[in-house]
């Protein structure tokens, strides 16, 4: 296994190379904004920008044209694997037992090893975060880089989002400073939502007032791209929000909000429940305008409630069924049970567990070893 991880490193080396020189930000301006990350109180965006003729030209580097990430069906028999594991992880996660989550990494390994991204996803985040795996932090390593490289087959714009994190905690071969922020903007480019949304976040900490205006145009571009996604970005859609609401842009801000709700925020989801019913009459959110419907508002304090309380289930809580619940008027409500589809998944009885022979053949359809889901 160490051999594979090895060679995953070095085919990391080659690959990273090309997209270092090519990326559209520029180095000059992705080692400003992490300047200003670490030490706020410098003015490393003036250092950067410099004369006019130099500062239009970097400027010219911040132009976005939104791109939305691909998402590919997910297989149908790796998908298996993947709820047996994601239900009893979900169990375990709000006080965590020794040992239980080790007993599902294999079947995280081998679904993601088949194809479904987002097993891939889910391991890489408890390669990286989880303190409740016996993995040691070298081996967390080498395995987070080899199912990246996996994912960047798949979704290579989430791949280049997990090349920045690792980066950034120093996993794999040795980088300059702001490449972090190179391969963060490559992600945000190739249509990575949480990549945009941080992207924009970090143009506007550069201190160049000349450039503010065009900074913020980027930023406000990129948060309505996150926003809008298949799979929207939180942070993006509550940003969004709250920007056009602060330009008195109600009915665009209730759509930015309702995109929150999809992706988890339990904010989004008080403030649209606020929204459409208030018993304050001084409510700030009276003023959008948007007609009285207490049971609209009902429902959407409901999932808000839910999101709180499971806030431990992240980052695959969500509300991708929002729609069929709660849609934006004119669309009728339809009926409901209370209940959101992640919500029935984990409250529900447990998935069946996976027979042993498709264990077997996923594994060896892949070269991994059917007990640890790892490579032979």
């Amino acid at each position: 296994m160490k051999n594979k991880y090895i060679s995953s490193l070095l085919s990391t080396i080659l690959v990273s190379m090309p997209l270092l020189t090519a990326c559209d930000v520029g180095r000059e301006l992705a080692r400003s904004a992490m300047d200003v990350v670490r030490n706020p109180q410098t003015d490393a965006g003036k250092q950067v920008l410099g004369s006019y003729a130099y500062k239009h030209s970097k400027l010219k580097n911040l132009e976005f044209t939104c791109v939305k990430e691909q998402f590919p069906s997910l297989p149908q028999e790796a998908d298996q694997l993947y709820r047996y594991a994601l239900y009893h992880d979900f169990k375990n996660r709000w006080l965590p037992k020794p040992g239980v989550l080790d007993r599902y990494l294999p079947y995280y390994r081998i679904a993601a090893a088949n194809g479904h991204w987002q097993a891939n996803l889910t391991l890489q985040e408890i390669l990286l975060k989880s303190k409740d795996i016996n993995i040691e932090t070298r081996e967390r390593r080498g395995e987070g880089i080899y199912w990246n490289e996996k994912l960047m087959k798949i979704l290579p714009a989430s791949a280049h989002y997990w090349w920045s994190l690792y980066i950034d905690v120093g996993y794999g071969p040795k980088h300059d400073p702001d490449d972090a922020i190179i391969y963060l903007r490559k992600a945000a480019d190739l249509g990575n939502a949480k990549a945009q949304y941080e992207v924009g976040e970090l143009l506007m900490k550069i201190q160049d007032d000349s450039s503010h205006s065009v900074r913020l145009k980027v930023t406000d571009k990129m948060r309505a791209c996150a926003t809008n996604q298949m799979y929207p970005d939180a942070d993006a859609a509550l940003m969004a929000s709250v920007t056009e609401s602060s330009e008195q842009n109600y009915k665009q801000a209730l759509i930015y909000t309702h995109q929150g709700v999809k992706a988890g925020n339990d904010t989004s989801a008080h403030i649209a429940g606020k929204v459409f019913y208030s018993k304050n009459p001084d409510s700030r959110h009276k003023k959008w305008g948007i007609p009285e419907d207490k049971e609209r508002s009902r429902r959407y304090e409901i999932i808000s409630d839910y999101l709180t309380r499971r806030a431990h289930l992240k980052p695959e809580l969500n509300v991708h069924d929002l729609d069929e619940i709660v849609p934006l008027p004119p669309a009728k409500l339809p009926s409901w049970d209370g209940k959101i589809a992640i919500q029935r998944f984990e409250e529900g009885p447990a998935p069946a567990k996976p027979s042993d022979e498709l264990v077997r053949r996923l594994a060896q359809q892949a070269g991994l070893d059917p007990n640890t889901g790892l490579p032979k």
